[in-house]
């Protein structure tokens, strides 16, 4: 089983952190269905085959953004924000996993080497973020 955390403020998930990636299911979808990113976790025999396909487009992508970081090396420190307000702080090292739903900082504790996915396309830094510190 995949060691999966949630960070909630009230009944919000704020956070979602994937610490360990040992499973026994082919296939998990930890996030809620109402997430405008899908976090699918994989662990998939060789061999294995998924027929060619292509996804439905969304109709309205008036949504909310998220972020997903995947730490492949190094050490970070993540603050969450529910509006301006910070409610927790999280460790992430290397393997980790985390999907972001709220406002967030991030100091670099170690030489870092990450990836990010969020909603695009990119419109320019002054339309990217709203300062919360």
């Amino acid at each position: 089983m995949s060691k999966i955390e949630y960070i909630k403020k009230d009944d919000e998930v704020l956070a979602i952190i994937v610490r360990s990636r040992d499973s026994d299911k082919n296939l998990e979808f930890p996030t809620p269905n109402d997430f405008p990113l899908q976090l699918g976790l994989h662990i998939r025999p060789k061999g294995e085959y998924i027929k060619a396909h292509t996804h439905m487009p969304f109709k309205n992508l008036n949504i909310e953004s998220q972020e997903i970081f995947v730490i492949e090396k190094g050490k970070l420190l993540i603050g969450l924000y529910r509006g301006k307000i910070k409610h927790t702080e999280v460790t992430l090292t290397d393997g980790n996993i985390i999907l972001l739903n709220c406002g967030h900082s991030i100091k670099f504790l170690e030489d870092t080497k990450m990836v990010e996915v969020k909603q695009g396309p990119y419109r320019k830094k002054e339309y990217e973020k709203i300062p919360l510190e």
